[in-house]
Order: structure tokens, then C-alpha cells, then sequence
């Protein structure tokens, strides 16, 4: 599993909007152990509009990544990145680091998941499996 952490300064999760982060931290992890980790600049990085949305080029570069992660996301944005199979989780640990393992060693209090099917965010420790 990759998780891609939107970040402007490479240590902390990026305050704004996930899409409209300089850099994507893209941490593989296999087994709850962290087995890689690289750094992608966001080549829409103050692109103007075009004919995609930020939501569908940030996708693009992110295409081997199964959950973004972000302190916020616009609500069209998690619509479309959840309706290409992509889990949107949303929290307010600052650092990138601390949000891994957080999320890794299963302490899922500060994270919120966004089911499309309710069309909301949702506290991860309340998330169904299917």
C-alpha cells in the first residue's frame, strides 16, 4: 500500500488543500512496516485552470497510491479522487512522520475517512469493511 502526504516543506502536512501541495510524500508501506519512501513535486504546483481539474492531474501523478492523506481537501476534490478508488483521509497531526505512524500502528482517532457512499467524512474507527 502507498500513502501520498501533501507537504510544502517536506516534515509537516500541508494546511491547505491537498491538491494544491508543492510536494507528495509517497510512503509505501507492506506489512506495517514503512519499506520505501519518495518524494514527488507537484508539477501543477500554481498551474492555472486547464482543462483538468486539480483533483484529476493530482490523481494522475498519483496513480499507484491507494489513500491520500491531507490536513483538508476540497469537497469536489474528495468526490472525485474517491470515485477512482483512491481513500481521502483527512487529520489534524501536523507532522508527516507522526501522521504515518499514527495511522500505521492503528491509532485512528485523529483521522477522518471519506465514504462516498454517505458523501461524508466519517471517524476512521467507525469505518466499515466491506
Amino acid at each position: 500500500m502507498k500513502i501520498a502526504i501533501g507537504t510544502d516543506d517536506k516534515k509537516t502536512i500541508r494546511k491547505g488543500h491537498f491538491c494544491e501541495s508543492r510536494y507528495f510524500l509517497v510512503t509505501e508501506i507492506l506489512n506495517a512496516q514503512i519499506v520505501g519512501k519518495e518524494l514527488r513535486d507537484n508539477s501543477n504546483f500554481g498551474a492555472g485552470k486547464e482543462n483538468q481539474s486539480q483533483a484529476e492531474r493530482v490523481t494522475n501523478l498519483l496513480n499507484d497510491c491507494g489513500i491520500f492523506m491531507a490536513a483538508s481537501m476540497e469537497e469536489k476534490s474528495l468526490v472525485e479522487i474517491g470515485s477512482r478508488n483512491v481513500d481521502c483521509i483527512i487529520t489534524n497531526i501536523e507532522g508527516v512522520d507522526a501522521a504515518i505512524s499514527s495511522y500505521i500502528d492503528g491509532r485512528l482517532e485523529e483521522f477522518k475517512y471519506y465514504d462516498a457512499n454517505a458523501n461524508d467524512l466519517i471517524p476512521c474507527p467507525l469505518r466499515k469493511y466491506v
